[in-house]
């Protein structure tokens, strides 16, 4: 069961992994449709999880309870036991208070009903309001629409563009690169 939430929205909450949450984030993860996104072409075993959750301490479970909010959202029975979705991340920082690189995904059961929205502002609210980041950078394939549409919902600004970035399906694609500022965010 996920920890205790830090960070709360209608219809998302933020919650610490716990030892227990990594079964979840390796089903998660090794869905081709939160997988290939990624660009993470590795099958996660449990021990992946627990390494890279040890070596993270800005990494999230985006959790949803019946304490109100969506009503076409899955409801578990009571809000101390919310339900993992997914995860909102910084898969990399580059000095710490400096520069994080995002990193979301939602299980393929509970896509479209915008908790990525919901749950990266928790996270940004948390990333620039509290520690103090200066940029937040996220990196999204040219296929993924819907991650593009989310990270422009949310003021970021689309920077640049790496041409056969990566393969999808055999395919070479371009990525394109996201920015937001802390002054951006803040002063919004």
């Amino acid at each position: 069961m996920p920890g205790p939430a830090f960070a709360d929205g209608d219809a998302v909450s933020l919650h610490p992994i716990e030892d227990e949450d990594h079964e979840f984030i390796q089903y998660g993860r090794n869905q081709p449709d939160v997988r290939v996104p990624l660009t993470d072409t590795d099958i996660r075993t449990l021990d992946d999880v627990a390494e890279s959750v040890e070596d993270s301490d800005d990494r999230f479970l985006i959790c949803v309870d019946d304490r109100g909010g969506s009503t076409d959202r899955p409801a578990s029975s009571d809000a101390d036991n919310p339900t993992p979705v997914g995860e909102v991340a910084f898969a990399w920082v580059s000095q710490a208070g400096e520069h994080g690189s995002l990193m979301y995904w939602i299980a393929p059961d509970h896509q479209g009903n915008g908790y990525v929205t919901e749950a990266t502002t928790l996270f940004l609210d948390y990333v620039f309001g509290e520690r103090g980041f200066h940029r937040v950078d996220a990196h999204v394939l040219a296929p993924n629409e819907a991650s593009q549409a989310a990270l422009e919902k949310l003021g970021f600004e689309r920077e640049g563009q790496r041409r056969d970035d990566a393969i999808v399906d055999g395919e070479y694609v371009d990525t394109y690169t996201y920015g937001l500022l802390d002054h951006e965010w803040l002063n919004d």
